[in-house]
C-alpha cells in the first residue's frame, strides 16, 4: 500500500484536525465506482431506525416516546471493524494520543450531513476527539484527529472529561462496540455542520506529522455496503471452472458420506492436489474436522455437516446445514495468506456439503475488507450462533448465516454460492432490507 504522510488539515474556524490518507490509484477508482452505494452499517440502522418510527404511530413531541436518533453505533460499528484489522494503526495512535472510546460519544449532529465526536483517552484523560463525518448520500465518511489548544476543542475535551471517573483507562485489545452507547452533550464550535469542511493547511498550533498509514475515510468498498465494486472476479466464472470430474468426484464421495457421525473433508492445494481428512471430534456440543493450521499453498477446502443422527444415549443430534463461524474464520484466513503472498484472492474457496445442499464461499471484496483478527474465539461464537438461530428460527438459515457474518463478525466482501445437484449455482446476498436472501443465478 503506497505510504504518505499525515497532512495537517485546519477548518475555517481555526480547528486543526489530522487527515488519515493511504490509499492505492486502484482503490480509490473502485470508491469512485461505488459512490452512490450506501454505507452497509448507515443503511442498516437507518433502515431499522425508519421501520420504527412506522411503528410508532402514535408518536408525538408530547408524548414522550423517544427515537434513535444518535448515529454513534454504525459510527462505532466501523471505527471498531478498522482498528481491529489494522493493530499497528492501532498501536500507533495508542502510543501516540490513546485510545479511541467509540462505545462513548457526543450527541448527533447535522441534518443531511452527519456529525459525531469520540473522546480519544490516554491514562484515564481525554487528550484530543475523533471527529466522523458522513455524507448526504450515506457513500462516504470521513475521520479525522482533533488536536489543538483552541478554547472550543479544550472546551469539547473537558466535557468528555467530565463524563468519566479517574479510573485509570485499560490498555489492549479494542473491546467491541456496546449496543447502547451513552450520549454525552457537549457544546460544539458552532451549528449544522458544527465543523466545517476540512481545508489543507500549513503550520500552527497543533502540528503533527507522525508516519500513520491506514485511511478510515472512505465508502462502501472500505466499510461495507449495497452491491459495491469488486475489485475481484465474479465468483460464478471461478465456480464454471471449478466444476472438473475431478473436483465432482470429491464432491460426490463426501455426499456419500453424510449418514457418517463425524465431519469429513478434503484440502486442495495450489497445484490442484487433494487430500483426504477425516481426523474428526464429535462431542455433547459440536462435531469439527481437523483440516490443520491454513498455510500458503493451500487453495480452498471442501467438508461435510452430517445428516442429523441419534446418539448412543438417544439424543438427536442436530447441526447446521450451512457454514459455521469456524468455517467463516479458516476460509478468512486462507484468504488473508493468498493476499500476503501475492496469490489471486478469488481463487480461495470454502465448501460445505450436507444433506439440505451444497454451498461455497468466496472473497469478492477489496483487499481492505479482508478481516483478520477476531474478538470471540471460535467456541464463544459457536455459542452465538446457535442463539442466534433459535432466536431466528422463522428465517433461513442461509439469511441468518450471511446475516451472523456481516453484523456479528464484521466479515464483509464474502459472497455464498449454493451448488444445485444439476450442476447450476445461484448466488446468495441479502435484499435491501436484509430480511431475506436474493437469488442470483450464475450464467
Amino acid at each position: 500500500m503506497m505510504k504518505k504522510n499525515l497532512k495537517l488539515l485546519a477548518s475555517a474556524m481555526g480547528f486543526i484536525f489530522l487527515f488519515y490518507a493511504c490509499r492505492t490509484d486502484e482503490m480509490a477508482n473502485s470508491e469512485q465506482r461505488a459512490q452512490n452505494e450506501k454505507i452497509a452499517a448507515f443503511e442498516r440502522f437507518e433502515n431499522l431506525r425508519s421501520q420504527e418510527i412506522l411503528n410508532k404511530k402514535t408518536h408525538s413531541s408530547k408524548s414522550g416516546v423517544s427515537l434513535p436518533l444518535s448515529y454513534a453505533q454504525p459510527f462505532s460499528e466501523i471505527i471498531y471493524q478498522f482498528l481491529v484489522n489494522h493493530p499497528d494503526f492501532y498501536d500507533k495512535l495508542a502510543d501516540d494520543f490513546g485510545e479511541i472510546d467509540y462505545n462513548v460519544a457526543s450527541q448527533t449532529f447535522g441534518e443531511d450531513k452527519k456529525y459525531i465526536f469520540y473522546p480519544i483517552l490516554k491514562d484515564g484523560k481525554v487528550t484530543s476527539l475523533w471527529y466522523g463525518k458522513l455524507n448526504e448520500d450515506r457513500s462516504w465518511v470521513d475521520f479525522y484527529l482533533v488536536h489543538d489548544s483552541s478554547a472550543s476543542t479544550q472546551r469539547m475535551i473537558g466535557e468528555f472529561q467530565n463524563y468519566y471517573s479517574k479510573k485509570m483507562a485499560s490498555r489492549g485489545e479494542p473491546d467491541p462496540p456496546v449496543k447502547e452507547i451513552p450520549e454525552i452533550i457537549i457544546t460544539p464550535p458552532s451549528t449544522n455542520p458544527p465543523i466545517h469542511d476540512p481545508i489543507p493547511g500549513t503550520g500552527g498550533d497543533g502540528t503533527y506529522t507522525p508516519p500513520y498509514t491506514g485511511d478510515m475515510s472512505g465508502g462502501p468498498i472500505m466499510h461495507g455496503g449495497g452491491t459495491g465494486t469488486s475489485t475481484t472476479q465474479d465468483p460464478c466464472k471461478k465456480l464454471k471452472a471449478q466444476n472438473t470430474p475431478d473436483f465432482k468426484g470429491k464432491l460426490n464421495l463426501l455426499e456419500s458420506n453424510l449418514d457418517d457421525k463425524k465431519e469429513t473433508g478434503y484440502i486442495e492445494k495450489k497445484n490442484g492436489t487433494f487430500e483426504y481428512k477425516d481426523n474428526a471430534s464429535a462431542t455433547e456440543d459440536a462435531n469439527s474436522l481437523t483440516l490443520g493450521d491454513p498455510t500458503s499453498d493451500m487453495k480452498g477446502f471442501l467438508h461435510t455437516h452430517p445428516n442429523d443422527f441419534e446418539d448412543s444415549d438417544g439424543n438427536t443430534r442436530i447441526g447446521f446445514k450451512i457454514f459455521s463461524p469456524a468455517d467463516v474464520i479458516y476460509f478468512t484466513q486462507l484468504v488473508s495468506l493468498a493476499n500476503q503472498n501475492g496469490t489471486p484472492i478469488e481463487d480461495v474457496y470454502a465448501v460445505m456439503v450436507s444433506g439440505k445442499g451444497n454451498y461455497q464461499i468466496r472473497f469478492t471484496g477489496n483487499a481492505n475488507q479482508i478481516k483478520t483478527t477476531y474478538t470471540n474465539t471460535k467456541i464463544e461464537y459457536r455459542e452465538m450462533y446457535k442463539t442466534y438461530f433459535k432466536e431466528n428460527s422463522k428465517r433461513t438459515d442461509e439469511t441468518n448465516f450471511l446475516k451472523f457474518m456481516e453484523e456479528m463478525m464484521y466479515v464483509k466482501g464474502v459472497t455464498l454460492v449454493k451448488m444445485n445437484s444439476d450442476g447450476t449455482t445461484v448466488k446468495k446476498t441479502l435484499n435491501s432490507t436484509k430480511t431475506g436472501v436474493t437469488d442470483t443465478p450464475c450464467s
